[in-house]
């Protein structure tokens, strides 16, 4: 495969050659461009080819270019189309933005205006698009769950097993829908002009396809839920799953006005386990801190420490507490201290129970109206050899 094939691609329509060319090369070290020399040509490309970006003139014998766009438009309501217009069309460019385009630029168009307005007219198509495949997993994984639960009378017989699972695929959704919900909003801001330098959504869309995958991996493990065999476990980076799992934690953390801060090591702190089955276990208590420090506008810190023979997650909140009573009872299933909301007693039965099965500890202390701190430690590779 070509250096070229991983490039985004970008299709000019124009019946004339020299613009068409400058174009091809001012943009050939960036991307993969494709040429057509009328509307017809390019409508065949645009549907072989799927370009990130189409840059069209306005003023072209036959179909012309707003003609054209409403075709594209047809096509692929999300590609990004830039109309290119000569002098005195300026309306005709306007009226283009009203049909559907992107931006215009001005003929003869400045080679640094034009790279800007291609780079981001691409990235907006591509957000669209990564966006709208996070939609499609998350929709298919919905589809597959259903599916199981039908198929395996087994699951239906255990019902805390099944309300696990649903569980399980509540925090990476919730991180999803959150990212998604910035995303949006960060599009329209752009779309509105709001954000003058465009939309940089490359950091969000990774963490929801990040999510994305993590719900396809939990659905896979509990499609094999009672099987003979597990799968083995493999050495994991401790260190490095709470840095996902943090990013993740970020966006919920900063909606419901909770401060998170972080203190991790730069050692990978390895260990043989299950990356799937830790990450989940990771996750529950975080968000179970920043649930509760969003309460009171509080905080919540992540520390990760290496010690000689374990690791050592902390993780702290500055929410109502847990009254002594309670305490004994918070890693039973199906015990919750939120009960006026939606909390399933699940997430630190699930954490536990992942921990001990990796041959750690949990430990929780707390302060009622001050704050809580759980404790998860480890057992670092050596001690497992």
């Amino acid at each position: 495969m070509t250096v070229s094939s991983h490039l985004p691609q970008v299709l000019v329509i124009d019946d004339e050659m020299g613009p068409r060319e400058s174009l091809r090369m001012l943009l050939k070290p960036s991307y993969q461009v494709h040429t057509a020399d009328s509307v017809e040509a390019g409508i065949r490309l645009l549907r072989d080819k799927q370009p990130d970006a189409v840059i069209t003139d306005i003023r072209m014998p036959g179909t012309n270019g707003i003609d054209g766009l409403r075709r594209i438009r047809e096509i692929d309501p999300h590609v990004a189309v830039i109309m290119l217009t000569g002098f005195g069309a300026l309306e005709t460019a306007q009226e283009a933005l009203r049909l559907g385009a992107n931006d215009y630029i001005n003929k003869p168009f400045d080679a640094h205006e034009m790279r800007d307005v291609i780079s981001r007219n691409v990235e907006r198509t591509q957000g669209h698009r990564r966006g709208q495949n996070a939609a499609s997993e998350i929709q298919e994984l919905n589809r597959r769950l259903l599916k199981e639960l039908a198929q395996k009378e087994r699951l239906a017989s255990l019902g805390q097993a099944s309300a696990e699972f649903v569980h399980d695929l509540s925090n990476p959704l919730t991180i999803v829908w959150g990212y998604v919900q910035l995303l949006a909003k960060k599009l329209e801001q752009s779309e509105n002009g709001q954000s003058p330098e465009g939309v940089n959504s490359a950091k969000e869309l990774k963490i929801i396809e990040q999510n994305v995958r993590l719900c396809r991996e939990l659905l896979t493990m509990w499609q094999s839920y009672g099987s003979v065999e597990s799968a083995p476990y493999q050495p994991i980076s401790v260190s490095g799953i709470v840095r996902e799992v943090v990013k993740g934690a970020n966006s919920i953390a900063a909606q419901s006005e909770v401060d998170l801060t972080t203190e991790i090591c730069e050692d990978s702190c390895t260990l043989l386990g299950d990356s799937v089955q830790v990450q989940r276990a990771i996750q529950n208590v975080i968000l179970n801190a920043v649930q509760a420090a969003a309460e009171r506008k509080g905080t919540v810190s992540v520390v990760c420490t290496r010690k000689d023979f374990y690791v050592d997650v902390r993780v702290g909140d500055t929410g109502y507490g847990i009254v002594p009573s309670q305490l004994p009872k918070i890693f039973e299933p199906y015990f919750t201290t939120k009960q006026t909301k939606s909390g399933t007693g699940l997430g630190l039965y699930i954490t536990k129970k992942v921990i001990e099965d990796h041959r750690g500890s949990i430990k929780v202390e707390s302060t009622p109206q001050i704050s809580t701190t759980f404790t998860l430690r480890l057992p670092l590779l050596n001690e497992l050899a």
